[in-house]
C-alpha cells in the first residue's frame, strides 16, 4: 500500500519540478544608483577643524562617542541670544539645544544676565524656551541647554561636553629616544 502512494507522489515532484525548469525568463530593469549623499563632516575632516572651539561636527561626535544616539531636528530662536539653536534629540526622549559662538568671551556675554542654571531671565523658570530646561552647560564658545532628560542622560552628556573642546593635534614626542635613569649613589 506505501509502495503505491510513494510512486505517485515522486511522479508528482518531477512533474512541478520540470514545469518550473520550462518557465520563460524574463528581463530584469537594471539597477539604479542614487547618488550618494555626503556624509556630515566629523572631527578628521577639514570641514570641521580641531581648533579649540566646538562646532556641531564635535558636539555630535562627542555624543555619540559617549554612546549616545544623537540626531539633528531643527533650529531655534530664542530673544536671549542673537544666533539661532540647534535643537537636538538625544535617545529616544532627550532634547539639547546647542549654540555656537566665536568664543568663550561671546557664551559668557550672552549669558550674563540670565540664571545660571536654566539660562532664563532672574525668577523666571521656562522663559522663551520649549520647555522647562533641565540643566544648561557652558564650555568653551558652546552653550548647550538639556531638555526633557532624566539625571544619568544628563550626567553623561554634561561629562561628554565638560570634557572641553577638541584641541589642536599637538607635535609627538619622540619616543625612540631612550633616558637613562641617574645611577644610585646610596650604600
Amino acid at each position: 500500500m506505501t509502495r503505491r502512494l510513494v510512486l505517485p507522489a515522486v511522479a508528482l515532484a518531477v512533474a512541478a519540478l520540470a514545469a518550473c525548469g520550462d518557465a520563460p525568463k524574463t528581463e530584469q530593469a537594471p539597477v539604479a544608483y542614487a547618488t550618494p549623499v555626503p556624509r556630515p563632516p566629523t572631527p578628521s575632516d577639514s570641514l570641521c577643524p580641531r581648533d579649540g572651539t566646538w562646532k556641531a561636527c564635535h558636539l555630535e561626535d562627542r555624543i555619540n562617542k559617549a554612546g549616545m544616539g544623537i540626531r539633528v531636528l531643527d533650529t531655534i530662536t530664542v530673544p536671549y541670544f542673537d544666533a539661532k539653536g540647534t535643537r537636538y534629540k538625544i535617545g529616544k526622549t532627550a532634547k539639547l539645544v546647542a549654540f555656537y559662538f566665536a568664543d568663550s568671551a561671546a557664551g559668557a556675554a550672552a549669558t550674563g544676565t540670565l540664571d545660571k542654571l536654566r539660562l532664563t531671565p532672574p525668577g523666571d523658570s521656562v522663559g522663551k524656551w520649549p520647555s522647562a530646561p533641565f540643566e544648561a552647560i557652558r564650555t568653551a564658545n558652546m552653550i548647550a541647554v538639556l531638555f526633557e532628560v532624566n539625571a544619568t542622560q544628563a550626567e553623561r552628556v554634561r561629562l561628554a561636553l565638560t570634557a572641553g573642546a577638541p584641541q589642536p593635534f599637538a607635535a609627538q614626542p619622540d619616543t625612540q629616544t631612550v633616558h637613562k635613569l641617574p645611577t644610585s649613589t646610596a650604600h
